[in-house]
């Protein structure tokens, strides 16, 4: 029987001196049945050049250029790559990230009976692929939602490779959305209760970066970003009666107050307990401090 076709999809941006190695990793894979759909977001540097190399020397490889008609960045790269391609698994990775050999094989070995993700562990490296740790919350528990919100448990946008027939006519990447893509993504993907496999092995090697959108604060940004979470409240807490989300959520919020100003979210969160009548006090105190002073954080700690 021939086996599964898996779908590796990339997004990239000016990473020529990266995604060799990306690529190399793929093309080095212990499981050979894949297709890696490369997008590009109008890169300026010499990617296409790059690409126009390894689609030479593997069919497996293909590259496309995202069309003008859709938003720049990579989230639409991500969704264009996921119309094209025609694997039965997908995942989706990073241009600067490595898989460690067996990254594929470990994964789709784990889609037995009716399995809709098999999410395995990253380990982070620094830019010149320096070993910095591991990322040790990807775990299962027994509230995985609620851990997954409130940051108990964590994966990253290579950990999970989807069956197909589970992202089938649902909305996939906001393209709207410049921050916070991929958690925002994997809350969703909670939403709908999926049977989901662990695998306890390190098979991503995820590279830190200063240079990032996770570390832009311009406007376009935060509102983005705000957007977000405000979508985030309305489909977390009207699915969740968890009084921990909701009490993350107005934390959350209490900590970014310079620039999640509008409080219209509040009123969805409020519930009895003394923890919000505590915090509601302390962001009360930390409006007044940040109007007159400039400064509110020293009643946000703790």
């Amino acid at each position: 029987m021939k086996p599964s076709l898996i779908s590796v999809i990339i997004p990239t941006y000016n990473r020529s001196h990266l995604i060799g190695n990306t690529l190399d990793s793929i093309r080095a894979q212990t499981y050979k049945h894949w297709e890696c759909l490369v997008i590009d977001d109008g890169s300026g540097d010499f990617t296409r050049e790059l690409m126009e190399f390894y689609c030479d020397i593997d069919s497996r490889i293909k590259f496309f250029k995202r069309p003008d008609s859709r938003v720049k960045g990579a989230n639409s790269c991500r969704n264009y790559g996921y119309e094209l391609c025609k694997g039965e698994f997908i995942n989706w990775f990073d241009s600067d990230d490595l898989m460690k050999e067996n990254f594929l094989e470990r994964k789709v070995a784990g889609f037995i009976d009716e399995v809709d993700m098999v999410i395995s562990k990253s380990e982070f490296i620094s830019y010149v692929g320096e070993f910095v740790r591991k990322e040790n919350r990807t775990i299962i528990t027994n509230n995985l939602l609620e851990d997954f919100v409130c940051l108990k448990v964590s994966w990253y946008l290579p950990d999970p490779m989807y069956r197909r027939k589970f992202l089938t006519g649902k909305k996939l990447f906001d393209e709207n959305l410049f921050k916070g893509q991929d958690r925002e993504f994997h809350i969703r993907r909670l939403l709908e209760v999926p049977l989901i496999i662990f695998i306890e092995e390190y098979l991503t090697r995820y590279r830190q970066s200063d240079v990032s959108i996770s570390n832009d604060f311009s406007p376009a940004v935060i509102k983005s970003n705000y957007d977000a979470i405000k979508r985030q409240i309305a489909m977390v807490v009207s699915k969740s009666s968890s009084k921990r989300i909701q009490l993350y959520y107005i934390r959350d919020q209490i900590k970014k107050y310079p620039y999640l100003w509008n409080l219209l979210n509040f009123y969805k969160l409020f519930f009895p307990g003394i923890e919000i009548f505590k915090w509601f006090i302390k962001y009360n105190l930390a409006v007044v401090s940040y109007k007159l002073f400039g400064k509110g954080n020293l009643f946000l700690k703790g």
